[in-house]
């Protein structure tokens, strides 16, 4: 409706001169009339270019955002990347070392090992040099002892009683203190030879010659056990006055052979013994018993072979004798052939 008023108006008015300056007025819209057509131009509303900015600075921090994040994201991977390069470098550099520690201590462990072999081959070595020396020391010894014994016994004797009988100058003991069908004890001679007889067991009996006395000397004698069960028989040198104390080297028919002193009291204190193979074993063999007494030095022999040095200074000087001991059964020993070297 409004369209066809403007219409009816611009047919009743009279052209415009648009290009006149009268023309261009502000037309003013009363209120309650139908406004004009076409409307007046709108106000152009100029954007304000702060809002460009802004868009432009939006985008640009996005851009920003955008690209710290990648950086971030770079520098993170980069980050790991090395510390993952570090710790596989620095397990590599571990297992390396463990490497080469272990193949430090097995060189280490072999070289000890090695060591220790070789200080048990030179130790080894050293107590075979040493117990080869000591062997050969004591070879040596035992021959030069052989040696001083038949020196000793090849010259005259200063004491030489058969022992057949009592008509020697040692006056040698007789008498059997028990004497029965079984056994006997006491001191005989019997077919041509010295017998020491101990039916007792535990016992020893001794046979001094009374008429003796010596300190420095070779006494040498031949033995035979002839009856006892583990018996004991031997020499009896430097015997004291009351023919109680005394030393007693004698041997068994095992092979075996000692020392013991005897003090004033009958108390026995062994000085030495052992075994060995210079003693003809069992009962009826006879074994020559010897002893070199020099200043407190008593070497021990048996068939003229060196077993034994023994030191001891509690008697100096005596008589000699012989003696059994009845270990298990009644022994009986033969003894012939005494002889005494004086040095």
């Amino acid at each position: 409706m409004a369209k066809r008023i403007e219409q009816a108006e611009r047919v009743e008015a009279p052209p415009v001169n648009l290009h006149s300056d009268e023309t261009v007025k502000i037309m003013k819209v009363v209120p309650g009339k139908t406004p004009s057509w076409p409307p007046p131009p709108r106000p152009r509303v100029q954007r304000s270019r702060l809002s460009k900015v802004g868009q432009v600075s939006a985008i640009v921090l996005a851009l920003l955002l955008i690209i710290s994040g990648l950086v971030f994201i770079i520098y993170s991977a980069a980050v790991d990347y090395h510390g993952n390069l570090h710790a596989v470098a620095t397990g590599e550099a571990r297992a390396t070392q463990n490497v080469v520690s272990t193949a430090q201590a097995q060189q280490q462990a072999t070289a000890q090992a090695l060591n220790t072999a070789q200080a048990r081959i030179n130790a080894t070595a050293t107590a075979q040099t040493n117990q080869n020396a000591q062997a050969t020391g004591a070879t040596a010894t035992a021959n030069t002892l052989s040696t001083l014994l038949t020196q000793t016994t090849g010259k005259t004797a200063t004491l030489d009683d058969s022992l057949a009988d009592n008509s020697g100058s040692g006056r040698w003991d007789q008498g059997n203190t028990i004497n029965t069908s079984v056994a006997s004890t006491g001191c005989a001679f019997k077919n041509s030879t010295y017998h020491v007889t101990e039916a007792q067991q535990g016992f020893l009996q001794p046979c001094i010659a009374e008429n003796t006395q010596f300190s420095r000397f070779v006494y040498q004698v031949q033995v035979t056990l002839d009856q006892g069960d583990q018996g004991r028989a031997g020499l009896l040198f430097q015997v004291d006055s009351t023919n109680q104390a005394y030393y007693f080297f004698y041997i068994g028919s095992d092979g075996s052979y000692a020392l013991d002193l005897y003090n004033s009291s009958g108390q026995a204190n062994n000085l030495t013994r052992g075994m060995s193979p210079a003693i003809t074993t069992g009962l009826g063999q006879s074994n020559q018993l010897s002893v070199y007494a020099k200043d407190g030095n008593y070497y021990l022999y048996a068939n003229g072979q060196y077993l034994v040095t023994v030191t001891n200074s509690s008697l100096h000087a005596g008589k000699i004798g012989l003696a059994v001991i009845d270990q298990n059964t009644p022994v009986d020993a033969e003894f012939s052939n005494a002889q005494v070297w004086q040095l």
